[in-house]
């Protein structure tokens, strides 16, 4: 099979992920690839056509090979679980149990329950409804390692 790399983004202590067509991710250590200096992983461009990627002076490496190098990763599950567990977190540093924020937030505490162990993925309104009486809101930020 052969694969496009559609974007790379560096995520900090030397990694960085590389998104192919078809919505597949990879995490990548920058030596895994011979990266050796930050300032090249800085430099991370995707190649015409997303026939691999570059950095640094002449050097670069195919979709394919990039792509066996990789450690797959699910973006979206891992966010989505990190968002969930940082709410329940917030929820009780502010001494909320899911009643009260049920009651706050115009949500039943079942539901809150189930959002907070992952059960069911919840809408944007509703996150904003239970970060809000929190002092909360969502933020769209740089990733992370």
């Amino acid at each position: 099979m052969s694969y496009n790399v559609i974007v790379a983004a560096p995520l900090g202590n030397a990694n960085f992920v590389v998104w192919f067509d078809g919505g597949v991710s990879r995490r990548y250590e920058a030596s895994e690839v011979g990266i050796t200096d930050e300032q090249d992983l800085a430099h991370l461009s995707v190649l015409p056509h997303g026939e691999g990627l570059s950095w640094g002076d002449d050097k670069q490496i195919d979709a394919d090979a990039l792509f066996e190098l990789g450690e797959p990763v699910d973006y979206v599950s891992e966010e989505k679980a990190r968002l969930l567990k940082d709410l329940s977190a917030i929820r009780r540093d502010a001494s909320f149990s899911q009643t009260r924020l049920g009651e706050a937030a115009g949500i039943r505490q079942s539901v809150i329950s189930r959002i907070e162990g992952c059960e069911i993925s919840p809408q944007i309104n509703t996150l904003l409804k239970l970060l809000a009486p929190l002092g909360k809101t969502l933020a769209i930020v740089d990733l992370e390692d």
